[in-house]
């Protein structure tokens, strides 16, 4: 599973954009106002309430636990890693192992830039 560094609004904006819905339509199945929604996504990135990061996480498909930390063991995979695993398992395997030696590769470099 992929892990960035991401707060509660990066997440929000992610998976509304990987949902394919604009912001007021998400707004709207939620409950809530565009403006409402504006200032979860915007600048400010304002922390909705317990219940209403509920609803966002319903219509968005993800939980709670992953709009707000990221991380959860229920949580399923964000849409944008869900893509990534879906193009993954069209490659041969030799291309996988490729891949998957580049991403470690990738991955230790950032880690000792840190």
């Amino acid at each position: 599973m992929l892990i960035l560094a991401m707060d509660f609004r990066s997440r929000l904006r992610e998976e509304i954009e990987y949902s394919g819905m604009l912001y007021k339509e998400v707004a709207a199945k939620a409950g809530i106002t565009k403006r409402t929604m504006d200032s979860y996504v915007g600048a400010q990135g304002s922390m909705p309430s317990a219940d209403i990061a509920v609803r966002l996480a319903q219509v968005l498909g993800v939980s709670v636990e992953y709009l707000v930390t990221g991380e959860g063991a229920d949580s399923k995979p964000s849409r944008k890693e869900q893509h990534i695993l879906s193009c993954l398992k069209k490659l041969p395997d030799y291309e996988q192992n490729a891949l998957e030696q580049y991403i470690e590769t990738l991955s230790n470099h950032h880690d000792h830039q840190l």
